[in-house]
């Protein structure tokens, strides 16, 4: 009977050591790897045999309901931890509302028409050229693709290089830096609208648009009512601008997340800042392209699944993440 108890040891000890490992070693295989399906048109960013995120680049013009459903590109995101699908697609309401997304209801040509690449209304779309970079490893996945703002005829508008970049924080936070950069391709361009409808924004899952269950964070110099702040344009200033972040948290079922949203203070302002009960939030800007004058955007978003982050660990986040873009 000793001699077992003996010859058990080495198990022992080392189930004891790998009980007491760090998490880091136990997450030792796990690592970021593209996933993409040509047929569907989508490409998802796995990490841990889970989604994080999902680009949407289907462009379908076979039926008015295929039109509707692919008339722009954006990114779905997902649970850090649990792959749960946080973000809204096609339909809902507000349809044209669809995971990060970003673009100007009203995208005037200087002597021109004007188009929509909000709603994408009377033929407007964001379309998918092609992709110009994928990577993964341990610690990140990025993607970069070209994608086209085209006028109804399928004529660029606007050529958008977008990068987006995801990154594990701890066991359940991930870190989304988005970097856009918009370049005319018809002169001058006025990129016009108002909070509501411009801008790179974000939206939450039809669930919490039918409970209305979105509530606010932001900063401790900042209304702290948890209610969305709803306001309009006119003012001079206008209210609700330049928060430098802000935060929607929201419960899926009985989970509940967070997205921290971090406003870039060196582009234009004032920055607009939208909040909805249904679940979308973003910023909003005024400015124009010319020929040589392109419109690099640079966001950070945080995704928390778990208990709601506090007001200051926001701001901390939100403050080391300045440093690295100055």
């Amino acid at each position: 009977m000793m001699r077992r108890s003996l010859n058990a040891l080495p198990a022992l000890m080392a189930l004891a050591t790998l009980a007491f490992a760090p998490l880091g070693n136990l997450n030792a295989e796990e690592a970021f790897s593209w996933k993409t399906d040509e047929a569907k048109h989508t490409s998802d960013l796995i990490y841990n045999d889970k989604p994080v995120l999902r680009y949407m680049f289907a462009f379908d013009q076979s039926s008015p309901e295929a039109i509707h459903d692919t008339y722009k590109v954006f990114h779905h995101v997902f649970g850090p931890r649990s792959g749960e699908q946080l973000t809204k697609g096609a339909g809902g309401k507000f349809t044209h509302h669809r995971g990060l997304f970003v673009g100007w209801n009203k995208t005037k040509i200087d002597d021109g028409p004007q188009y929509d690449f909000w709603h994408c209304k009377s033929g407007a779309h964001l379309r998918h050229v092609k992709f110009l970079n994928q990577q993964a490893d341990a610690s990140h996945g990025t993607m970069t693709a070209e994608i086209h703002w085209n006028d109804p005829d399928g004529a660029p508008v606007i050529k958008e290089t977008r990068t987006v970049t995801v990154s594990k924080n701890d066991a359940g936070s991930m870190t989304i830096d988005w970097q856009t950069k918009l370049e005319s391709q018809r002169g001058t361009i006025s990129l016009n609208g108002d909070r509501q409808h411009a801008g790179f924004q974000f939206r939450a899952s039809q669930a919490v648009a039918d409970s209305n269950g979105a509530r606010f964070l932001r900063p401790a110099d900042q209304p702290q009512e948890r209610e969305a702040i709803q306001v309009g344009d006119k003012g001079d200033p206008p209210p609700h601008i330049n928060l430098n972040w802000f935060a929607e948290t929201f419960k899926l079922g009985d989970q509940r997340y967070t997205v921290e949203y971090f406003d870039n203070p060196n582009l234009p302002k004032p920055a607009l800042f939208s909040e909805r009960p249904y679940g979308r939030f973003g910023t909003f800007f005024k400015t124009t392209l010319t020929a040589d004058k392109p419109l690099e955007m640079n966001y950070r978003v945080v995704v928390t699944e778990g208990d709601e982050p506090s007001v200051s660990s926001i701001q901390d986040r939100y403050d080391a993440w300045l440093k690295t873009i100055k």
